[in-house]
């Protein structure tokens, strides 16, 4: 076969079954320009995968003929993952009413629609397109799904009981020998279109508006606590003191979160070194040889919320660039992106490697929370771990 003529028919072959485009047409006519025998392979190429440009009609009728990597790909879940996701969102789905000819959006279109909207970055005009809706009910039955989803957060995030405290420690230590460890912690900026009234708060340090998403999560990235809609131009220590978790050990001490003196929290040089939270040594060039055993050690256990960010980014990717007209409605977005991820890993539905995405993580500054007692053992117990890891 002709180079140039090859080289076309592969990529129109690349487009068409990783494009998000349908062409048939395209690719019919450049295949029966080329040899028969392509021809006959690209023939059983494209009969693998189904693929509906419009997904209209009864689910259960096309669902069932996707690939489960295409609508992973797709839909952002395996599809035992979506029925499953299914079976717990449709009690809480209000019943509905025909009304005239408009077809009827059911529970399932609707979730599959939200998935769309939260999986790929493409507007609400673009999945009523895909759906054969008008935008207005693409809207309608998005946020309705996104506020389902919402409500599911105690089901979903959930901070661990005191003998769970003691599997995820273990689960911790395995990854580089940190002892104590019950949660990572860290933040991480989501792009929000910021109020006009007060653009300024929302200002990060890359000059875009933002708003903090700070999670803790378990060595199998898991998500056990989220705080979300500090404005992006605060740093981790206003997230974290607005946290529920921060203000239940204020008012309850440490133990109402960490239980056991042995149990910590782990965050970057940006949160404080408390006894329920192990912070690295600052390093100003002085640190000792054990002093930065002990932070790579830090390091190599810490690193987990980052991957755990970095997934859900990069599963959920309208994440990127959230476009809503209110933050509150951008908060709402983002926990219902955190109760899927829980949902699917949980499910052991795991992110394929192609949907890594890139956390934008949050300038780091000193936390300044007065507790002198709790900084104190917090020295003594760094100091401890030192000895241990060193």
């Amino acid at each position: 076969m002709n180079p140039e003529r090859l080289r076309m028919v592969m990529a129109v072959v690349e487009d068409v079954f990783f494009g998000g485009d349908d062409d048939d047409d395209l690719l019919l006519a450049t295949v029966s320009a080329s040899s028969s025998s392509y021809g006959l392979v690209l023939k059983k190429k494209r009969e693998e995968h189904f693929r509906l440009g419009h997904l209209s009609g009864d689910i259960n009728d096309w669902i069932p003929r996707y690939l489960d990597a295409d609508f992973h790909d797709r839909f952002r879940m395996k599809k035992d993952s979506f029925w499953a996701l299914a079976d717990v969102v449709r009690p809480l789905y209000p019943q509905k009413l025909l009304r005239g000819s408009a077809p009827l959006v059911d529970c399932n279109k609707a979730i599959l629609m939200t998935l769309t909207y939260l999986g790929l970055q493409i507007s609400m005009d673009e999945v009523g397109d895909r759906f054969g809706v008008a935008v207005s009910t693409v809207h309608k039955e998005v946020y309705l799904v996104v506020k389902i989803l919402c409500d599911l957060k105690t089901r979903y995030i959930v901070w661990p009981t005191q003998n769970e405290c003691t599997i995820i420690e273990n689960q911790f230590r395995e990854r580089a020998g940190f002892p104590g460890v019950i949660g990572a912690i860290d933040g991480c900026h989501v792009h929000v279109l910021a109020p006009a009234r007060d653009q300024a708060a929302y200002n990060d340090r890359k000059m875009s508006h933002s708003i903090i998403l700070q999670g803790i999560c378990t060595a199998t990235k898991i998500f056990t606590n989220v705080s979300i809609g500090t404005p992006g131009s605060r740093h981790d220590c206003t997230a974290m003191a607005l946290s529920s978790i921060h203000r239940k050990i204020v008012s309850e001490g440490p133990k109402s979160v960490i239980y056991e003196d042995r149990f910590h929290l782990i965050g970057d040089k940006a949160y404080p070194n408390r006894c329920w939270l192990m912070a690295p040594y600052k390093d100003n060039g002085n640190l000792t040889r054990r002093q930065k055993k002990y932070n790579y050690h830090h390091s190599q256990t810490r690193v987990v919320i980052e991957h755990t960010f970095g997934l859900l980014k990069g599963r959920w990717r309208r994440l990127l660039a959230l476009g809503l007209k209110d933050v509150a409605e951008d908060t709402n977005f983002i926990l219902a992106a955190c109760v899927l991820h829980n949902f699917c890993y949980l499910r052991n539905d795991l992110v394929i490697q192609e949907m890594a995405g890139d956390a934008r993580r949050v300038e780091q500054q000193a936390f300044a929370f007065n507790d002198q007692q709790s900084k104190e053992v917090g020295s003594q117990k760094r100091e401890e771990i030192c000895d241990i890891v060193g």
